[in-house]
């Protein structure tokens, strides 16, 4: 039987057993999408009748969903996400099949471990999160995180100044009690430290199973694709400019963070010589340094004071520009062409999200400017007036990524 390159196959994994009921089942409408710090999400509909389903009752979080596709001569796994909660069709039975990718699993898991380590490296976290969820029975998802070192160490910053007591001497705080959020505390993470993380996932060699990694990418993952073009009447057929809002605009950010019994603020400013000043302001809970509002501050003014850019484009995946499998979520990639009310633009862009829609046989890129990612790093150096730092004699470096997509 010939391989058919132009199309995705879907292959049904039970997730408990890694038993593959299916390696190509029949589905319509099917849409896919990868994400940048976030998981794939994967929708089709399925035909209860259709023999390739035969045996089949899909149960959430019970089937794994590989979609596998042709790419440049190889048979590739480009997304792999568990059925979550699915509409069925009363009258035809057709089920609207939806699957989430393996980096949301955490979500709404409780992170049920005491673990206070004065100083650890940044991807330590991630790996004690996945470690202890994994460590549960029915919960060992086959997922390995990789690399196990980022080389950049969160460390303590404060101690007391003789009247107010910050007890926040750990680079991590964690509670069994506290049943943190696991997925809030990995974005939470992610935005802060800043690092990318990416879901990868491929055939082992005898192509029996699927191996699934959750890759950690300080200060980002991805590659900068100067080889690749993306053009404008070209293998560029569509493309949405961003359009700034009212809130795009400000000279001016506060943002204003607290720690029991301390309050931490920061004002940032970058005026332009033709607009009136614009201010916006921001509590936020997470900021418990005066170092991290400072960060945060200019993370959001920097988001705010981008270049002209497209927010996506929608490209002929089969196009030698840049064909489909060359760049994946998290690439930076070149996107040309001419601009209502700006002109031409040739500008850098971060790829946040891939979606493909089989039906009509176009791939849709979600954009942002690489030049509204700021990876500054934090620095402490013990600003906080009249207190006794604790310092540690190793450079102290934490930093703020961007947010994570929002996924439909």
């Amino acid at each position: 039987m010939s391989y058919d390159e132009d199309r995705f196959r879907f292959i049904v994994e039970e997730a408990v057993t890694g038993e593959i009921l299916t390696r190509d089942l029949t589905v319509q409408k099917a849409k896919l999408m990868r994400a940048v710090s976030g998981p794939c999400n994967i929708q089709f509909d399925v035909n209860p009748l259709d023999l390739s389903a035969a045996g089949i009752y899909f149960k959430p979080w019970g089937h794994f969903i590989h979609a596998e596709k042709m790419v440049l001569g190889e048979r590739k796994i480009w997304a792999s996400g568990l059925v979550v909660p699915s509409q069925i069709d009363k009258k035809t039975g057709v089920i609207h099949l939806e699957a989430q990718g393996f980096s949301g699993y955490p979500k709404k898991m409780p992170w049920l471990e005491n673990w206070n380590p004065l100083a650890c490296d940044a991807f330590e976290p991630v790996h004690h999160i996945w470690n202890h969820l994994q460590n549960f029975p029915q919960g060992n998802l086959n997922v390995t995180v990789t690399p196990a070192l980022s080389g950049i160490e969160m460390l303590p910053g404060y101690a007391f100044d003789g009247q107010i007591t910050n007890i926040n001497f750990f680079a991590e705080f964690i509670r069994a009690e506290d049943k943190q959020d696991c997925q809030d505390h990995i974005d939470k993470l992610a935005r802060d430290i800043p690092f990318d993380y990416v879901e990868q996932q491929d055939w082992n060699e005898l192509r029996t199973a699927i191996d699934k990694t959750l890759f950690l990418g300080y200060p980002k993952a991805g590659v900068q694709q100067d080889y690749l073009a993306f053009v404008l009447n070209e293998n560029v057929i569509e493309a949405s400019p961003h359009i700034e809002t009212e809130m795009d605009w400000v000279s001016d950010v506060i943002i204003t963070g607290w720690f029991p019994g301390t309050e931490y603020s920061n004002q940032f400013t970058n005026a332009d010589p033709h607009r009136y000043r614009r201010v916006v302001m921001q509590d936020d809970a997470r900021v418990n340094s005066d170092e991290r509002a400072q960060a945060w501050a200019k993370r959001k003014l920097s988001r705010r004071q981008s270049p002209a850019y497209w927010d996506s484009i929608i490209i002929d995946p089969g196009h030698p520009n840049a064909p489909f499998g060359t760049f994946d979520v998290a690439d930076r990639i070149w996107v040309k062409g001419k601009m209502p009310w700006v002109g031409d633009v040739n500008q850098l862009h971060k790829i946040i999200a891939i979606s493909y829609d089989e039906d009509s046989r176009t791939c849709q890129l979600t954009l942002k400017a690489e030049g509204a990612f700021n990876y500054d790093q934090i620095y402490y150096q013990g600003s906080v007036d009249g207190a006794l730092t604790l310092t540690i004699p190793q450079q102290i470096s934490i930093g703020i990524a961007a947010d994570a997509p929002t996924l439909g």
